[in-house]
């Protein structure tokens, strides 16, 4: 599934790209919880989005696969229960008056009974989660 937004923030795009090193300040993104640095510098942690049967935890890693001024690639990796979600997002910055326009393209895959939840209601609750975390993320750059 293929999905994709954009928004715009006060962050260079040097600013977002160093957010892929900063693990301790996404501790302050509010859909993050148990934020921490994996073995291989990939971040850890409980991603809570609000979705509408309710808040859904998911254990999330997120690997920067490229990140620099003009954009970033994440690979995501994400479980609960028999349920799998693998993302890849491609971020690009591109500088506006006051800061950087993001905008984003995800491929979204769904394992496990997960995926049998209809096309459209895990493209808007994907979406939203999406959106949520990268706007968090972005203001901290």
């Amino acid at each position: 599934m293929h999905i994709s937004g954009e928004f715009t923030t006060p962050g260079s795009g040097t600013a977002l790209a160093a957010l892929a090193d900063r693990t301790d300040d996404l501790k302050a993104v509010a859909t993050l919880n148990d934020v921490s640095t994996g073995p291989d510098g990939s971040v850890h942690a409980l991603f809570s989005p609000v979705t509408p049967f309710g808040r859904l935890e998911l254990r999330t890693r997120i690997r920067a696969e490229r990140a620099d001024a003009a954009g970033a690639v994440l690979t995501v990796h994400a479980v609960r229960a028999q349920h799998a979600i693998d993302v890849r997002i491609e971020l690009g910055f591109v500088p506006v008056e006051g800061g950087s326009r993001v905008t984003w393209s995800a491929d979204l895959t769904l394992r496990g009974p997960a995926a049998s939840v209809g096309q459209r209601v895990a493209r808007e609750v994907a979406g939203r989660a999406i959106a949520e975390v990268l706007q968090g993320a972005a203001a901290l750059a």
